[in-house]
């Protein structure tokens, strides 16, 4: 069961697909830059005070648009390999082969799940909604019910969800191997009805929240009131604000459009497409100005990411304009980075076909923080806040550059992270999963998706 030898060999060794260990790697490093950078400025009194106008010119808060983004690469990275393996077996589809993939993804989370449990427990949070997340519904429960530890596992639910619902919808749209044109043209409507969606159910005047977190640090608009005092409690710190706001827009937010599947489910369909496209271009390599058009493409992502980390000011745009901004940002977003994997593992051959983003997303540096970045995602901010709140005095934004502190702090709960979760994944999670590949007779692994 257990091959220490071959599991660690396995962390530095890239697959065929070797750029989306560069994506994954630095999807993960922003999203935890994030969350690190957030923990850290809840020490900061809020607006108007000196330290606070500090925090807003600092790159930590620029950034951080961006870095809210940074999940959507993860979500489209998903689509895009359970579409792939979709493809390659839809031959094989029925619905016990459905059902085993089904127990064979929830067993790729568990291990992590139970990973963070047991950090939880020892680091000492037993109340909140455990059940939740072990079953994958955390996202369509009230945040009052959530727990600091296994706040993140939101969105491996909502992986999870997609997992059961993608195939299906792959298996409905998809009438002969060769005719893709229709199979566009829905995946498209259904990205266009994720963008209707969020027109629809956005209200600029009860959910805009550019002004809430101009104001307020994002931990006393999202957090419930019990985990505030638990923090303050538990660490004997004192946080840079009195207490959690009561009425702001952050609630219905998130409710309505940050963590449910109608709000969130493009960026794989973005994925799908992208699978689709990659497929296509063995007989389709030839583009009228391909070259010209790939560096124009390029030139919009890279000023499109510019812009992002440009913060909006408060009570400054047009409530049409934001509504439209925020029910479209996210797929622009996808699409972007979709575009940019696309250059980098499309055939050589082909004009949008680029060398110098494949290097570099194929770096040997990125390989294991790829292979861990499932673990290190789910595990990195329960130790973040043990971090910082155990050395307060250390990590205090108030005297010392909370840029300085967030790549500190990032470094540090980095490797801590990195090393449990190698750790982890020799002795549990490879034995586990070989466990239950064992469980599968030879048939089943052979139609298995």
């Amino acid at each position: 069961m257990w091959q220490l030898k071959e599991d660690i060999y396995s962390l530095f060794h890239s697959e065929i697909y070797a750029p989306i260990n560069g994506m994954r790697s630095i999807s993960c490093l922003t999203i935890m830059s994030l969350h690190i950078g957030t923990i850290l400025n809840s020490f900061i009194p809020p607006y108007p005070h000196i330290q606070w106008m500090n925090y807003l010119n600092s790159y930590t808060y620029r950034f951080s648009m961006t870095s809210l983004l940074a999940l959507e690469t993860f979500f489209m990275l998903s689509g895009f390999l359970l579409t792939l393996k979709f493809i390659q077996n839809q031959d094989s589809f029925s619905w016990k082969e459905y059902s085993l993939y089904m127990l064979k993804r929830a067993c790729r989370f568990w291990p992590g799940i139970l990973l963070i449990t047991i950090l939880m427990l020892i680091l000492g949070e037993s109340e909140g909604n455990w059940i939740s997340f072990w079953l994958f519904y955390q996202n369509y429960i009230s945040m009052e019910q959530w727990l600091w530890g296994s706040g993140l596992l939101w969105s491996v639910c909502l992986d999870m969800q997609m997992h059961i619902i993608l195939p299906i919808i792959l298996h409905v749209v998809i009438s002969f191997k060769s005719n893709y044109r229709r199979t566009y043209s829905l995946l498209y409507i259904l990205i266009i009805l994720s963008i209707v969606y969020t027109l629809l159910v956005f209200n600029p005047k009860t959910m805009d929240c550019s002004m809430y977190i101009h104001h307020y640090n994002p931990l006393a608009l999202a957090m419930p009131q019990r985990i505030i005092e638990w923090i303050t409690t538990k660490y004997n710190v004192t946080l840079g604000f009195d207490k959690v706001i009561d009425s702001n827009p952050t609630k219905p937010f998130m409710e309505l459009i940050y963590l449910p599947i109608l709000g969130r489910y493009s960026s794989f369909i973005i994925g799908s497409i992208l699978a689709f496209n990659l497929i296509n271009t063995k007989n389709n390599t030839i583009i009228r100005h391909g070259t010209i058009k790939k560096y124009i493409y390029l030139i919009i992502t890279f000023l499109f990411m510019l812009i992002s980390t440009i913060p909006p000011e408060p009570n400054t745009v047009n409530h049409v304009v934001l509504t439209i901004m925020i029910s479209i940002i996210r797929q622009i977003f996808s699409i972007s980075q979709a575009f940019i994997l696309f250059t980098a593992i499309c055939p050589p051959t082909h004009p949008y076909y680029s060398p110098w983003i494949r290097s570099f997303l194929s770096q040997p540096i990125w390989t294991p923080i790829a292979k861990l970045s499932y673990l290190v995602y789910v595990i990195h901010c329960r130790i973040a806040l043990e971090l910082i709140m155990t050395y307060s005095h250390i990590f205090d934004p108030t005297r010392y550059s909370i840029d300085s502190l967030l790549v500190i702090c990032l470094t540090l709960v980095l490797i801590i992270s990195l090393i449990i979760s190698i750790v982890w994944s020799i002795f549990v999670e490879k034995p586990f999963q070989r466990l239950i590949n064992t469980q599968l007779s030879d048939t089943e692994k052979s139609h298995a998706m």
